[in-house]
């Protein structure tokens, strides 16, 4: 009785392989992170004349500056599981790969969310029961506050606008996401020297 159920259970599951049903054979995400920006707004420093007007230049400086959130892409490719996301590292460094903003510039975020696997419904529904799933590439993109430059590099970017003038430095961010996939195996996926576009957006003039 034993051996008959064990032979019927083989041929079910040979018979799932063929449908392409195939859970938990492969893992395989590209991700990116792109659009994240630090604008600074330059102002250059004049001494006032004894008669109020503009004298010798001072100094300039970063008085405001605006950060723009980055945004998670990955890439799920067809057939791959997904993965449930519980901490993101985070290392900043500039072009060259040296370390960016001392000590500030390290540090692990943890998280909470889901990229999905490479299956799709094949009705084009949300959701659906995985018998009735397609292995397809899956876009998944995620914009969340969590993304966010540091007060700290967002300050010691803006600052190079001024200490590397004209041209600020370039700033790159490295991540690694990790947490476990479908089946609970844990995973991590890397993304490395992701650019944040450092620049001045305005300069202004003030005498003092």
């Amino acid at each position: 009785m034993k051996r008959t159920t064990l032979i019927a259970l083989t041929i079910l599951l040979a018979s799932c392989g063929k449908q392409g049903i195939n859970v938990g054979q492969g893992f395989e995400m590209t991700p990116s992170f792109d659009d994240a920006a630090v604008a600074a707004n330059v102002v250059n420093v004049y001494a006032k004349n004894a008669d109020g007007t503009r004298g010798a230049y001072l100094y300039s400086d970063v008085k405001t500056y605006t950060v723009t959130e980055g945004k998670l892409n990955v890439l799920v490719r067809a057939g791959s599981l997904g993965m449930t996301v519980k901490q993101i590292n985070v290392k900043y460094t500039d072009a060259s790969g040296n370390p960016f903003g001392d000590a500030s510039g390290t540090f692990n975020i943890s998280a909470a969310f889901d990229i999905p696997g490479g299956y799709v419904c094949k009705s084009g529904a949300d959701a659906c029961d995985f018998v009735d799933k397609t292995p397809q590439n899956v876009a998944f993109s995620k914009t969340t506050d969590q993304y966010n430059l540091s007060e700290q590099i967002a300050v010691a970017a803006a600052s190079t606008c001024v200490d590397d003038e004209p041209a600020c430095s370039e700033v790159r961010m490295n991540m690694t996401l990790t947490g476990t996939d479908t089946l609970g195996q844990a995973r991590s996926i890397n993304i490395p020297q992701a650019q944040i576009r450092v620049y001045i957006a305005s300069v202004t003039d003030e005498v003092q």
